[in-house]
């Protein structure tokens, strides 16, 4: 017979291997850390860290856009335009955001049809942050 606590450790242990991989699981998405994000990328992640929340992005996502991949920045509030940027940090367009929440009119259709976003870091200050896109709508 087991003693309580060893019972117990016998319990959670599993339970927080599971917990782990699924945290691993997350960042291989593509969270700071993880090596499919590019450099520059990882750069400006490590930036917006140290800042508050009211001045970096609230969300980072991953999209294709013509067939390449692309980079959207949600914008911390209102009024302020939400950019996409190329594979290289290059600044395509702003699909949303500004004063009337339609972005800057260049890229009306920024996410392909048929792909999805991938959330790849929310800021650390971010409550409950979305598990879509805000601004792009359909695809």
């Amino acid at each position: 017979m087991k003693s309580a606590p060893r019972m117990v450790a016998s319990l959670l242990l599993p339970l927080g291997l599971v917990a782990c991989l699924h945290a691993v699981t997350d960042a291989g998405s593509g969270m700071a850390g993880s090596p499919q994000l590019p450099d520059w990328l990882r750069a400006k992640i490590t930036d917006y860290e140290r800042q508050p929340a009211r001045q970096a992005p609230s969300t980072i996502w991953r999209i294709t856009h013509q067939g390449q991949p692309a980079y959207y920045l949600v914008s911390p509030c209102c009024d302020q335009f939400n950019p996409l940027l190329d594979a290289n940090g290059r600044e395509i367009c702003s699909p949303s955001g500004g004063f009337t929440g339609a972005g800057d009119g260049k890229c009306p259709r920024p996410m392909d049809a048929g792909t999805d976003a991938v959330r790849l870091w929310a800021h650390p200050e971010q409550q409950d942050p979305p598990t879509t896109p805000p601004g792009l709508g359909a695809p």
